[in-house]
C-alpha cells in the first residue's frame, strides 16, 4: 500500500510537471504565432504600397495618356506653357500635393500616373526586374522599414521532466532611403518643334533604358557610397560565394552546381531563382566541351545541340545577362575575370518615391551653339536585400 501511494505521487508530479511544459509550448506557440501574425500584416502593407497607385488629380484621370514630354520640355525651357495646359495643369496639381517632397520653384515632377508607359518601359529594359525583382512603386515618407527574419525558433526533444529549452523567432528589418539616380538626354531642337509620336516614343524609351541600366548597376554592384545603394556583391554578411582558384579559373557547370548547393545549405533554394551575368559567360558555356573532361579528341560540345533550350536545361534555372557585369577583374595573376551571380531575385527590393522630376535647358555646356535641348531626368529610389543567403556570387571567373 505504501509502494502505491509512493508511486502515485511520483504519477501527480510527473503530470503536474508535463502540464507545466505543455502550457509553456502553448505560450510560445501563442507568442510565434502573433509574431508571425504582425510580419504577415506587414508585409501584406508592403505588397499594397507595391502595387501602382492612381494619383488623385481631379479633372485630369480620363486624360493621363495626353501627357506630353515634348510639350513638356518646350514650355519648361521657354517658360511659355499656351501650347502645354494641360502639362501645366498636371504640374501645378502635383506641386500642390506634394509640396515638402520638392526641391523649389524650378521643380516639375511628373507623377506616376502620367508616366505609366515610361514606367513599363523602364521595368521591360531592367535585368533584375525581368529576373523578379520585387518593386515597390510609388513610396512615401523616408526610410521605408521592411521586415526580415533573421533568426528562426529552434525545435528540441524533450524527456520527462526536462524543460524546453527557449528560442525566439528573432526579427529585423531592411530600410530603404530614397538616393537620386538621373538620365541625361540631348535633343535636336528641330526634332522637338516636330512633337512626332514616334519621336517621343523613342525619347521615353531612351530615357528608360539610361535608369534601367543605372539601376541595375547599383543593385548589382553598388557601393553603398558616393550616394548609390549597396548592391549584391557589396552586401557582406551571409553573402554565400564560390571560388574558382587562387588567380581565378574557367567557368564549369561544377561551380554552378556549387553556387545552387550554397543557398539549398541555407534553406534558401526556393523563390525567383536564376542566373545573371555577362554574355562572355553564355558564350563560355556554350563553347565547352566534351574532350576537356574525357579526352576526347573529335571536339563534341557538351551542350548539344547547340541552343536556348538545351543551355536552359543545362543551367536549371532561368537566366538573363547584362553587359554591366565587368569582364576586367582581377585576382592576384589572374585577369579580364568576371562575376556570376545566382540567387532568388525576388528577394531583392527597388524602391522606386513618387514620381520622375523633369528639367529641361539649352544654356548647359554646348547645347546653345548645337541647337540641342538637354533633358535631365530625376527619380529617388533604393535598393535593398532582404536575406543575404538567398543569393551567391563568383567573382573570379575567366571571360575569355
Amino acid at each position: 500500500m505504501e509502494m502505491e501511494k509512493v508511486l502515485a505521487e511520483i504519477r501527480g508530479a510527473l503530470n503536474e510537471q508535463k502540464t507545466l511544459l505543455l502550457a509553456k509550448v502553448d505560450e510560445n506557440i501563442v507568442s510565434l504565432r502573433a509574431q508571425y501574425e504582425a510580419l504577415d500584416t506587414r508585409l501584406k502593407e508592403m505588397e499594397k504600397i507595391s502595387r501602382p497607385r492612381r494619383v488623385d488629380l481631379p479633372g485630369l484621370e480620363d486624360e493621363k495618356t495626353a501627357f506630353s514630354f515634348f510639350k513638356a520640355i518646350r514650355a519648361i525651357k521657354s517658360g511659355n506653357w499656351d501650347d502645354a495646359g494641360f502639362e501645366k495643369e498636371v504640374f501645378d496639381n502635383t506641386r500642390k500635393k506634394a509640396m515638402a517632397a520638392l526641391s523649389g520653384t524650378g521643380t516639375y515632377i511628373v507623377p506616376t500616373i502620367y508616366i505609366a508607359e515610361l514606367i513599363e518601359l523602364f521595368r521591360a529594359e531592367s535585368v533584375l526586374i525581368r529576373s523578379g525583382a520585387t518593386v515597390l512603386s510609388d513610396l512615401q515618407g523616408s526610410p521605408v522599414n521592411i521586415p526580415k527574419q533573421t533568426a528562426a525558433s529552434t525545435a528540441y526533444w524533450v524527456g520527462e521532466n526536462q524543460a524546453i529549452t527557449e528560442s525566439e523567432l528573432t526579427l529585423g528589418q531592411i530600410s530603404l532611403t530614397p538616393k537620386k539616380v538621373g538620365a541625361l538626354v540631348k535633343l535636336s531642337n528641330t526634332l522637338l518643334r516636330l512633337s512626332n509620336p514616334s519621336a517621343e516614343a523613342l525619347v521615353r524609351r531612351d530615357i528608360a533604358l539610361s535608369l534601367a541600366l543605372k539601376i541595375d548597376l547599383a543593385g548589382l554592384r553598388g557601393t553603398g557610397g558616393a550616394n548609390q545603394p549597396t548592391g549584391v556583391a557589396q552586401i557582406g554578411g551571409s553573402l554565400n560565394t564560390v571560388t574558382i582558384g587562387t588567380n581565378g579559373g574557367d567557368l564549369t557547370f561544377d561551380h554552378l552546381i556549387d553556387m545552387e548547393y550554397e543557398l539549398a545549405s541555407d534553406n534558401a533554394l526556393r523563390g525567383n531563382l536564376g542566373f545573371v551575368f555577362h554574355p562572355a559567360i553564355r558564350r563560355k558555356l556554350l563553347k565547352l566541351k566534351v574532350a576537356q573532361y574525357s579526352g576526347d579528341t573529335a571536339g563534341a560540345y557538351i551542350i548539344s545541340p547547340i541552343s536556348e533550350r538545351v543551355l536552359q536545361d543545362w543551367l536549371g534555372y532561368k537566366y538573363a545577362m547584362t553587359t554591366q557585369v565587368p569582364i576586367n577583374l582581377t585576382k592576384n595573376e589572374g585577369t579580364a575575370l568576371t562575376e556570376v551571380y545566382f540567387g532568388n531575385w525576388a528577394e531583392l527590393i527597388i524602391g522606386q518615391w513618387g514620381g520622375m522630376e523633369i528639367m529641361a535647358s539649352q544654356e548647359t555646356s554646348d547645347a546653345f551653339e548645337k541647337d540641342q535641348t538637354w533633358i535631365r531626368i530625376l527619380q529617388e529610389v533604393d535598393v535593398g536585400v532582404r536575406h543575404d543567403q538567398s543569393f551567391c556570387l563568383i567573382s573570379d571567373a575567366k571571360a575569355t
